[in-house]
Order: structure tokens, then C-alpha cells, then sequence
């Protein structure tokens, strides 16, 4: 059984942890600085406490390294983590801003970068996958129009919001990657709108809780992703392909098959699920599985370091259109942005 040295303890530290165990795997060692949550995390799992990030995962019994602590940890920890010669899965964001995720590039090497696998787990989402495989072989002739929704049912804790990075940066960079991995496109442009009417307090600390950002492919290929920081009935989360021959969608699954048929409410179905545990719980098993058989076979990263960089490249330009006020074009990834 393979095990893992955990960098984190905290909300995503736990969500690893349960995914570990899922996946068939052990959890060898853990390191958070909150002592108190990484004690009670390896009273839970069988793991020991470790008091530094070296000695972690420098841990004789772990065979690989996942990094779930907060975002503007990660450079310094993958860092770290790439000079052990391990395997190396880094929850997403690679960093908190795309000159941190250029600089963590560059520090290790490229060949490096594509054997750290970046933890954008809804790739491995059931539905989001199939809308993936249809539109490459396909199904809906040629792509015209990808539409990503993305709301959560609540927004985070204020102490987060300066941590995160901002909602682009953090929040939306799942879509960005889903956006390349389903387009298979570089993007020539990027227009992004924000504001803060969800709570003035996230405004405050200089974020934004409702965003929209349109991104345009070289072949004309048009996506739209939606995001909200609040959402009243659940964890909305939909994909929809639109193409020269048909259309594709990810819905949101459903707390169960039931349905209701009255005069009020004729064909009332269950609710969605409530947050992202329910609903990619099983992602991020499949995700710990992947990481550990590329590992094994000592292959590239399907999902790596190179797509985190790219990733925050088209979240710096949203960020620097929406503060702009204007469509950012895009040049490359070795593009600098002002104001951001």
C-alpha cells in the first residue's frame, strides 16, 4: 500500500486525507502548522505528526507527497517536495499569482514541471469528463459555444478572501483549466466582469463574489464561465457543449431520483447536493488513483505543473481585464499584465 505524506490538515488536507484512504492508499505522515489539526487528522487516519514540511516528506514510509495547504504555501512546498525525487500532486492553484506560478516553473525545470500532477480534480468529474470525451470524438460536429457555470452555496470565511489569491486566481481557475482541457485551444482574448454584491465586506478586502469572463479561441470557439460565491438552492455546477451537430451537457446530479407531481409543484425534483464533497467526492479519489499509477509507471502527469501555469496565465488576464475595464488580448504565456 502506497503511502502519502499530507501537507495540510485543514479543509483540503481533510478532503485529501478521505480521498487517499478511497483510493486505496495510506496516509504515512502529516504536516500542518496548526499542530491541533494535524494531530486530530492522524488520530483518525493511523498517521504520524510531523513537526516540519522536510521531515514529512522526508518520511521513510511515504512514497509519494500531496500538498493541500493554502495557496500561497504551494510554490515553497512544491519547491521543496520536487528536491525529494518523489511524486508530487499539489492541489490547484499552483500559486497565488502567475508570476509565482512562472517563477515555480522556471525553479524546477520543465521536464519536472510535467511530473508534478496539479490537483484540478474536476476533470475527473463523471459528467464533466463525458462532455470532454464526447466533444473529442465528436458528438456535437464542431465546437461553437462552451458554457461553464460554477456557484457555490456559500461564500468562504473573510480570513480566506486576502489568502486566496482572489476569485480568478483561486476560484475560477478550475474553469479556466477545464476550458483548455476541453477546447484543446489557445485563447486569443479574455473579457472578465466582477463585483461584489453577495457580501460589501469581500469587496472590502479587494475581491469580488459574482464574475463572468468570455474567452475566445484562435478557431472562434466562444466560452462563457459564470461564477458566484453564493448560490440558494446548492453547489450549481454545469458544462454545456454547443456544437455545428449537437450539444452536451454536465447537469448537476441530484440528491436522489425522487420527484413530486402536485397542482403547486408538478415534476418537483430532489435538490442538488450542497457542496463540492458531494458532489467530486469521488473525483478526487479518482484523481489520487491517476496520480499514483502515472507515479508507478514513472510517466508525465496528465494534469501538471505546465497546465497550472496556464491556468493562472488566463486568470491574471481576467484579473487585469476586469480591473482594466477592457478585452485583455492575449499574446502568450510569457505576456506581462499591468495593474494586477
Amino acid at each position: 500500500m502506497t503511502g502519502i505524506a499530507l501537507m495540510g490538515a485543514g479543509r483540503m488536507g481533510q478532503v485529501h486525507a478521505a480521498a487517499i484512504v478511497e483510493a486505496g492508499a495510506r496516509l504515512a505522515a502529516i504536516y500542518d502548522p496548526v499542530t491541533a489539526a494535524a494531530e486530530g487528522l492522524a488520530a483518525r487516519t493511523g498517521a504520524r505528526v510531523a513537526s516540519t514540511a522536510a521531515e514529512a516528506m522526508g518520511d521513510a514510509a511515504a512514497d509519494a507527497i500531496v500538498i493541500a495547504t493554502s495557496s500561497d504555501t504551494h510554490v515553497d512546498l512544491v519547491l521543496e517536495a520536487v528536491k525529494t525525487g518523489k511524486p508530487v500532486l499539489c492541489e490547484k492553484p499552483l500559486a497565488s499569482s502567475y508570476a509565482a506560478a512562472r517563477k515555480c516553473v522556471a525553479a524546477i525545470g520543465e521536464t519536472a514541471a510535467r511530473r508534478v500532477f496539479l490537483g484540478f480534480n474536476r476533470r475527473y468529474d463523471h459528467g464533466h469528463a463525458s462532455v470532454r470525451q464526447a466533444v473529442h470524438g465528436g458528438a456535437v460536429g464542431r465546437l461553437e459555444q462552451l458554457i461553464i457555470t460554477s456557484r457555490d452555496p456559500f461564500p468562504p470565511p473573510l480570513d480566506y478572501v486576502p489568502r486566496s489569491g482572489g476569485l480568478f486566481r483561486d476560484m475560477m481557475i478550475h474553469d479556466f483549466d477545464m476550458a483548455r482541457a476541453i477546447t484543446r485551444q489557445d485563447f486569443v482574448s479574455v473579457t472578465a466582469h466582477g463585483s461584489s454584491i453577495i457580501d460589501p465586506e469581500i469587496g472590502r478586502l479587494g475581491d469580488i463574489d459574482t464574475a463572468a469572463v468570455t474567452l475566445v479561441a484562435a478557431d472562434g470557439t466562444i466560452v462563457t464561465i459564470h461564477n458566484s460565491r453564493r448560490c440558494a438552492f446548492g453547489f450549481d455546477q454545469r458544462l454545456e457543449a454547443f456544437g455545428s451537430t449537437g450539444m452536451v451537457i454536465s447537469d448537476n446530479p441530484r440528491q436522489s431520483g425522487f420527484q413530486r407531481f402536485t397542482n403547486e409543484n408538478p415534476g418537483t425534483q430532489a435538490p442538488i447536493l450542497e457542496f463540492f464533497m458531494e458532489r467530486y467526492g469521488p473525483s478526487y479519489a479518482a484523481e489520487i488513483r491517476l496520480f499514483l499509477d502515472c507515479a508507478r509507471e514513472g510517466r508525465d502527469m496528465p494534469v501538471n505543473a505546465i497546465d497550472g501555469l496556464m491556468a493562472a496565465y488566463l486568470a491574471e488576464a481576467a484579473t487585469a481585464s476586469r480591473k482594466q475595464g477592457k478585452t485583455i488580448e492575449l499574446t502568450g504565456p510569457d505576456q506581462e499584465f499591468a495593474n494586477v
